[in-house]
């Protein structure tokens, strides 16, 4: 008798908030309190980033993955983002991660458009460094 194989679950996307400071062009962070997501979306506890930042004034941004997807901020991330930087009246990160590769994004504002980062380098124990391009 032939055995039923498994059920495969789906690969879920994943979320982490950014937390550190930016010198000039390097931004140094770490990431902190992950959350699981759906297969095309995230959530996250934006009560928790909003009193982080009251507090601490450290949030970065958002790391997230697209496991089934392009390294590229999608139209919800740009809306997401672009709402966290009016909030906090400051640029933000957008890191994301996919079989692709790894990516990363400022945002300034709640209009304008991404700034894709030279250099995006995540190291052990969830620290990330980005590097902007000269001149921006």
């Amino acid at each position: 008798m032939a055995r039923a194989s498994a059920s495969v679950r789906p690969v879920v996307e994943q979320c982490w908030t950014l937390v550190g400071q930016r010198r000039g062009r390097i931004w140094y962070g770490r990431r902190v309190r992950q959350s699981p997501g759906e297969v095309a979306s995230v959530r996250f506890d934006g009560l928790w980033v909003l009193k982080r930042e009251e507090q601490r004034h450290d949030v970065l941004g958002f790391f997230h993955t697209h496991p089934d997807g392009m390294p590229a901020p999608s139209r919800r991330d740009i809306r997401t983002m672009r709402a966290w930087c009016g909030a906090f009246g400051k640029p933000l990160l957008c890191l994301i991660s996919s079989p692709e590769g790894l990516k990363g994004y400022r945002f300034d504002d709640d209009e304008s458009a991404s700034v894709e980062l030279d250099l995006v380098q995540l190291f052990p124990r969830g620290v990330t460094i980005g590097v902007e391009c000269d001149g921006e």
